[in-house]
C-alpha cells in the first residue's frame, strides 16, 4: 500500500473536505430536553388525605401519557404557547432550501393561513419534537430541535406545559360534566320537594275541615306525605352538597404529570456534529482509499514478483529492490542507504546485484562497462545505477558513474556535487574531450567518481552517441576504472539505446513493481539483442517492491554472543 500513499491521502482528504464543506453549509440544529415525571394524583383533594395522595402507577399509564403528548391537540396547544415563531425556526434536517433561497435572494414562503397553516405547523412540530419514556421509569423526555437554542428550549417546555394544561382542563371538564348531571337531579328533586310540600299543606287543610264536619281521619296520609317530604329534602341537600363539592374539585385539579426539569437553551448545536462527522468521513475515506488501492493492485498488469520478471526476460533469477518510504530531497538519494545503512534490505539487494554482475564479468579482461536502463521513465533506474556503483566501490573496485541519460539529467539531483559543465557538452563537441577529466567529481559518501549533467539536452542521439567521441570516452574510462556504471536513457528513447547498447559489457534492466508490463519487457529485450550482436550478461532488477511483501531484513549477531 506504500506505493498508493498519495492515492490514500488524496481520497481521505477529499472525504474530509467534502464532509467539512457539507457541514459548513448546513444550518446548525440545537436540541433541548425537558423532563416530565408521571405521578397520578387523587382527583378529590377535599377528601381527608387527598393532598399528596397518589394513585397506583403502572406502565400503561405512562405509555398512554406518552402517546397523548404526541397527539395533535397537545402539539397544537404547544405552538400557541411557543408563539411567536417563524417556519425557519423549526428544524428540518438535511435541508438546503434556505441556502439556495438566500443565495438567490428569494424570500422564504410565508406561513399559510387557516387549516393549511395549522397542518403545516403540526407537520413541523412532529418533525422537531421527540417524546420518549426513559426506560421503565416514570420519567418522560421531551426533545425539541430548532435552529436557535432559545426556541428549542421554549418549544420543549411548551409541549410539557401544553400537556399539563390540557390534562388539568380535561379533568376539570369531566368534573363539571358530573356537576351538571347532579344539578339536573337537584332541579328535579327541588320540584318534587315543592310538590310534596304543597300536597302536605293541602292535606292538612282538608284534614282540618273534615274534622269539623265529619269523623274522617287523614292523619295517616299526612304522616306518609311528611315522611316522603323529609326524605326528598335529605336527598336534595345531599345532591346539592355534591354539586357544590364537584364545583370546588373542578377548580382544584392537579395533573398526573409534572415538569420536573424544564429545558434550558443548549450552548452548542447538536447537528451537525462536526468532529464526529469529520472522524467518520476520515474513516470512510480511508476505507474507500484502501479498497481502491487493493483494486488497482489487483488490476495492475505489471510484473509483481522476481520469478515473473525472470521468466519474462528468460534468465534464471532476478534481483528485488524494496520500496523505501522516506522522502527524498535534492542532493540525497535512496541509494545513500548502501553507505548509511549497510545492513538494510535495500543495501542487501544492491550487494546481490553487484555480486551477480561481478560473476558475469569475471571472464572479461580490462575495465568493464555496465549499462543500467529501464523500459520507461520513473522506474528507479537512476537510484539503481547509483546504488550499484556504490556497492562496487564498497567491494574495493575503482568505479566511475556516468550520467548518460541526457534527456532527464536526474543524477545530479541524487548526488550533492558541484557542477562543472555537462557530459553532454563533451559529446556534442562544445567542450574539448581533454577537459573531461576536470568534470569528474567525487561522491561525498564514498570514493566513487561521478560524471554528471547539469541540465537536459535536446541534441539528437546520433550527434551525442553516434560519433567517435562517445566511443573514445568509453575507451578512456575502461583504461582508468575497473567498473564504469552508465545511467543511460530509458528505452522510451529508442534511438539513444540503439547507439549506446553496442558498447555494453553487461546490462541491468530495471522494472518497476506493478508498473512495467510484460510487453514492455519483451520490447526491451528485443532492443538489447538487436543492439548487441553477441550475448551480453543481462541482470533484471524488480525495483520499488512494496514493503508489505518484502523479505525481512536479516538480523546479524555474533556467532558466540554472550547471553
Amino acid at each position: 500500500m506504500t506505493r498508493h500513499g498519495r492515492l490514500i491521502v488524496f481520497v481521505t482528504l477529499l472525504a474530509i473536505l467534502g464532509a467539512l464543506s457539507v457541514t459548513s453549509v448546513l444550518r446548525p440544529i440545537y436540541t433541548a430536553t425537558a423532563l416530565i415525571v408521571v405521578e397520578p394524583a387523587s382527583s378529590n383533594l377535599l377528601a381527608p388525605g387527598g393532598v399528596g395522595q397518589m394513585d397506583a402507577l403502572n406502565n400503561g399509564i405512562v405509555d398512554g401519557i406518552v402517546e397523548i403528548m404526541r397527539s395533535d391537540p397537545v402539539l397544537a396547544r404547544a405552538t400557541e404557547l411557543a408563539d411567536p415563531f417563524e417556519l425557519a425556526d423549526f428544524s428540518s434536517g438535511f435541508d438546503l432550501q434556505p441556502l439556495f433561497l438566500g443565495f438567490f435572494r428569494i424570500d422564504a414562503e410565508p406561513l399559510a393561513s387557516g387549516e393549511a397553516g395549522r397542518a403545516q405547523v403540526l407537520k413541523l412540530m412532529h418533525n422537531s419534537v421527540a417524546i420518549n419514556r426513559r426506560g421503565l421509569s416514570p420519567v418522560i423526555a421531551i426533545r425539541a430541535s430548532a435552529t436557535s437554542p432559545d426556541f428549542a428550549a421554549r418549544l420543549a417546555n411548551a409541549v410539557g406545559e401544553a400537556h399539563i394544561a390540557l390534562e388539568v382542563a380535561a379533568k376539570s371538564a369531566n368534573l363539571r360534566k358530573a356537576r351538571d348531571l347532579v344539578q339536573v337531579q337537584v332541579e328535579g328533586l327541588r320540584g318534587h320537594v315543592l310538590a310534596l310540600g304543597e300536597a302536605l299543606e293541602n292535606l292538612r287543610a282538608v284534614g282540618a275541615v273534615e274534622l269539623d264536619g265529619s269523623t274522617t281521619n287523614l292523619q295517616p296520609q299526612i304522616a306518609a306525605t311528611l315522611r316522603s317530604l323529609n326524605l326528598a329534602r335529605d336527598q336534595y341537600q345531599r345532591l346539592l352538597q355534591r354539586s357544590s363539592e364537584l364545583e370546588e374539585q373542578a377548580g382544584l385539579q392537579l395533573p398526573d404529570a409534572r415538569l420536573v426539569a424544564p429545558a434550558s437553551p443548549p450552548p452548542d448545536a447538536g447537528f451537525p456534529d462536526t468532529k464526529t462527522t469529520l472522524a467518520v468521513s476520515a474513516l470512510v475515506g480511508l476505507a474507500v482509499a484502501l479498497a481502491l488501492a487493493f483494486t488497482f493492485d489487483g488490476l495492475a498488469s505489471g510484473v509483481r514478483s522476481t520469478d515473473e520478471l525472470a521468466e519474462a526476460i528468460g534468465v534464471a533469477t532476478a534481483v528485488a529492490m524494496p520500496r523505501l518510504g522516506a522522502s527524498r530531497f535534492d542532493g540525497t538519494s535512496h541509494a545513500d542507504q548502501v553507505i548509511t545503512a549497510p545492513l538494510s534490505a535495500f543495501s542487501e539487494g544492491m550487494r546481490t546485484l553487484q555480486v551477480n554482475l561481478q560473476r558475469s564479468l569475471m571472464s572479461r579482461a580490462g575495465g568493464q562497462v555496465v549499462f543500467v536502463l529501464s523500459p520507461g521513465d520513473g522506474e528507479g533506474k537512476t537510484t539503481t545505477a547509483l546504488g550499484l556503483a556504490r556497492a562496487f566501490d564498497a567491494a574495493g573496485r575503482s568505479v566511475l558513474l556516468i550520467d548518460a541519460d541526457v534527456r532527464s539529467a536526474a543524477l545530479h539531483r541524487h548526488v550533492d556535487v558541484p557542477l562543472a559543465g555537462g557530459f553532454e557538452q563533451v559529446l556534442a563537441g562544445d567542450v574539448d574531450i581533454r577537459q573531461l577529466a576536470s568534470m569528474v567529481r567525487k561522491d561525498p559518501l564514498s570514493k566513487l567518481s561521478v560524471l554528471v549533467n547539469s541540465d537536459r539536452s535536446a541534441v539528437p542521439a546520433e550527434v551525442l552517441f553516434g560519433g567517435a567521441t562517445f566511443a573514445n570516452v568509453l575507451r578512456g574510462v575502461r583504461a582508468s576504472y575497473d567498473i564504469t556504471v552508465v545511467d543511460m536513457p530509458s528505452l522510451h528513447w529508442s534511438a539513444e539505446a540503439a547507439y549506446i547498447l553496442p558498447h555494453a559489457d553487461a546490462v541491468v534492466l530495471v522494472a518497476s513493481w506493478g508498473k512495467t508490463e510484460r510487453t514492455k519487457l519483451r520490447e526491451a529485450l528485443v532492443a538489447i539483442r538487436q543492439a548487441h550482436p553477441l550475448p551480453v550478461p543481462l541482470v533484471p532488477v524488480l525495483a520499488l517492491q512494496p514493503s508489505i511483501i518484502r523479505w525481512p531484513a536479516p538480523r546479524y549477531e555474533p556467532g558466540y554472543s554472550s547471553r
